[in-house]
């Protein structure tokens, strides 16, 4: 009988303990909880942008371009792939991958506002300039002057739907 008692007292204090272990994981939960809302809520979206723009020795550049943008308005970072094609022989292609920050840029161009994006890489290389044309459309333009081309349209980026 004693051995029957201190069995049931043992298991009444093991069900108390899984008890109060489990009201304070409520409660530290809760909390966590409670300190995630009072956060703003700040949501990354990848846009993706691609076009094959005119090369010097070949038939042209694959752009594969993914801008990060946030929710909150800030500038984040950006990935580049340009494949030349047939750069080393036909059907032999060389992708170059390029990382880095890209914000944006607001000028007055020939006294019309532009809007661009600046493209800096983190390997040091020169930055690229990419000018908002609408919300589906960029178009590459050769520096920080924001100056266009005479046939620009052929070195349009277009949005891929998600």
């Amino acid at each position: 009988m004693k051995k029957l008692l201190m069995f049931a007292a043992i298991i009444a204090a093991l069900v108390s303990c899984q008890s109060n272990n489990k009201k304070n994981a409520e409660a530290e939960m809760a909390d966590s909880l409670a300190m995630i809302m009072d956060e703003p809520m700040i949501m990354e979206v990848d846009e993706v942008f691609t076009g094959t723009l005119p090369a010097a020795d070949g038939p042209g550049i694959n752009y594969v371009l993914t801008l990060g943008i946030t929710t909150d308005g800030l500038d984040t970072l950006y990935t580049l792939d340009m494949t030349y094609l047939d750069a080393n022989g036909p059907g032999k292609h060389q992708t170059f991958h390029s990382k880095g920050k890209q914000q944006k840029v607001h000028k007055v161009v020939n006294k019309k506002p532009k809007t661009a994006v600046k493209l800096t890489p983190n390997n040091g290389d020169q930055p690229m300039y990419f000018v908002i044309v609408n919300d589906t459309t960029l178009t590459l333009v050769n520096d920080s002057t924001l100056q266009e081309t005479i046939s620009q349209s052929v070195y349009n980026l277009n949005k891929i739907k998600n």
